[in-house]
Parts: C-alpha cells; sequence; structure tokens
C-alpha cells in the first residue's frame, strides 16, 4: 500500500493570522476530504520565532486534525523534544493518543535554530543531553515508573504511544536504538539506516525505520501543466525553500537548500516537483521502493482552490490507477 502524506505547516510570507486562519481551516478540510479518498496520513512540525504563522505546537495541531477524522494518521514530523517539558509532552501525547485511539505518531527531534532554543530560554548547548533526559522521563512517565507516575493515566497504545527518534546523523541511530525506539530520518540516508540495524542488531532488539525513498525525496504537487504551473505558481515554493534555506547552513533534512535564491535553482534541486498525474503513475509503478508520496498542497501560502486541484487529482486519478 502506498504512503501517502499531506504536510502543513500554515506559514505564508506575511504571517498573518487571518491567513493563517484560512490555511488552518482548509487543511482541516482537505484531510477530511482525503481521509475518505484514500490518503492515509498527514504531518505537521514545529518552528518558533519565524514571524510566518509557522505551526508552533504540533501535538495541538495533529489534536484538531485527529478530532475531524477516524482512521487518518497524524504524524508529527517533529516535536522538537529540547524545548520541552517532559512530562508535559508525555501526558499532551497521551491525551491525544487516548482520543484518537492511537492515531498520534510522534517523532522527536534536536532542532537546529539557536534563535528557538533562545526565544523559549533553553541553552542551545545542552540538547543533546536535554534530549536524552527527555525521551528517558517520558518513557518513565508512561510506564508508571516515574516518580511523578499518576501525573499520566495511561495510554490507549501500549506499552506507550508511538514515538520515534529523527534526524539524519549517527547520533540520531545511537539514540534510537539505546532507547530501543523507531527511527525516523530526515532524508534517505541507506548509511545511517544500516548502521542503527546493526545497533539494533548488537541489542537483540527489532530494528524499525521510517525514510524517505530513493526516487521522490521532497514534496509533490500535481498539475495538468508543470511547466505553466512553475510560472503561475512557483513563488509560493520559492518563498518556503528559501526561508527554509536560510535557517541553516547545513542541509539538516530533504527540505533544506541552504543558499538557494531562484526557482531554477529550487527547481534543478528536485525537492520540490510539479508532475502529471501520468508522470506520477508511471514513476511510483516503476519504482523498486518509492517510499511515501509526500504532498504540501498550502505551500507558502498557496491559493486554496490551487491546493484542492492538486490534492483531487490524486486522490481521482493516480490513487485509483494504482490501487
Amino acid at each position: 500500500m502506498l504512503l501517502t502524506v499531506l504536510r502543513f505547516n500554515f506559514a505564508s510570507p506575511q504571517g498573518k493570522p487571518k491567513t493563517q486562519s484560512a490555511l488552518l481551516s482548509a487543511a482541516l478540510e482537505l484531510a477530511q476530504w482525503g481521509e475518505s479518498h484514500g490518503i492515509t496520513s498527514i504531518s505537521v512540525d514545529e518552528h518558533h520565532a519565524t514571524g510566518h504563522g509557522w505551526s508552533c505546537n504540533p501535538i495541538m495541531a495533529a489534536a484538531m486534525f485527529l478530532a475531524r477524522t477516524s482512521t487518518l494518521i497524524a504524524s508529527v514530523d517533529c516535536a522538537l523534544g529540547p524545548l520541552w517539558n517532559p512530562v508535559r509532552l508525555a501526558e499532551d501525547i497521551a491525551l491525544v493518543d487516548n482520543m484518537s485511539r492511537g492515531r498520534l505518531h510522534t517523532t522527536v527531534g534536536l532542532g537546529y535554530r539557536t534563535i528557538e532554543y533562545d526565544s523559549l530560554g533553553v541553552d542551545f548547548s545542552q540538547r543533546g543531553t536535554r534530549m536524552d533526559n527527555l525521551v528517558e522521563r517520558m518513557l518513565s512517565v508512561w510506564s508508571g515508573a516515574d516518580s511523578d507516575a499518576g501525573v499520566c493515566t495511561g495510554s490507549w497504545t501500549r506499552p506507550h504511544p508511538p514515538l520515534y527518534v529523527g534526524g539524519g546523523a549517527r547520533a540520531t541511530a545511537r539514540r534510537a536504538a539505546r532507547f530501543g525506539l523507531p527511527l525516523s530520518l530526515a532524508d534517505h540516508l541507506p548509511d545511517i539506516a544500516d548502521y542503527y540495524r546493526e545497533l539494533c542488531s548488537r541489542a537483540g532488539i527489532k530494528p524499525f525505520i521510517l525514510m524517505p525513498g530513493p526516487v521522490n525525496r521532497g514534496m509533490i504537487y500535481l498539475h495538468e501543466d508543470p511547466d505553466r504551473a512553475w510560472a503561475q505558481l512557483g513563488e509560493h515554493i520559492l518563498w518556503e525553500a528559501v526561508t527554509y534555506g536560510e535557517w541553516s547552513t547545513d542541509q539538516r533534512s530533504l527540505m533544506h537548500l541552504p543558499g538557494v535564491r531562484t526557482l531554477d535553482e529550487v527547481r534543478a534541486s528536485g525537492r520540490y516537483r510539479f508532475l502529471t498525474p501520468d508522470q506520477l503513475i508511471a514513476e511510483v509503478r516503476e519504482a523498486e521502493n518509492y517510499g511515501p508520496l509526500v504532498m504540501h498542497p498550502l505551500v507558502g501560502g498557496m491559493p486554496v482552490d490551487e491546493a484542492w486541484k492538486s490534492v483531487q487529482l490524486l486522490t481521482d486519478v493516480v490513487l485509483p490507477a494504482l490501487a
């Protein structure tokens, strides 16, 4: 079964509250439509101090989608673990896990923007230690063995709600294996995946890996005329690519394009792609390992009607052809 994902971050260039409200409403409607037409999950993330209305509380955002749906999986990709109080995060996740009957999947990651740590009064240099403490404490709270047992009354999913360790470095693999948790990779990184499998084998635990495929390493938008789409709608993608690229000098994930400035550079990266339905169908059929198919329909404040056209091409044309 093809894993189909709608990604939402609710961000737009001016970050106006009215624009964010419209994007939130559209995202909820798209998720409901998608669930009834074969889309399997939605993805939300966490960023602070952006000035663009970026999603700042992915657990709350996921809960909004889960409250409006009945089978859709909500994937948090990711929560910035060191910025959270571990008991509070464990409680919030357990609450949503119970409400949704196990449909919340949370990845915790370190983050990389010092401004986010500064804005919340957290020491950036201690993020690794804080992450280890966070994961250990959350697992303890959920198990009932924590000294604060009772603050969390249990979860629907046993032994605990789905929790992944996210990133793209060997340290990420070590942390996931050390805590016996699944690994969620930020890009197609088979060397890190193999390292994690090796660590799991040594520890006698079963590895579980989420990783983008080697072909579709980025976001897909469906349009009957990709060249026209780039000309008319590319500005929304360019804005997000430039904004993301300015946040880091390293390619932290498949969506980071440090230094990108022009639409031609964005197109050449292959991280954002306009495809026709026929092109996507052929690509999926020809790939040995396609990985998750991720759409980002409201990217950069994309007009809502264009977002709907893209998603409906997926549900009405592509998915039936691949069934």
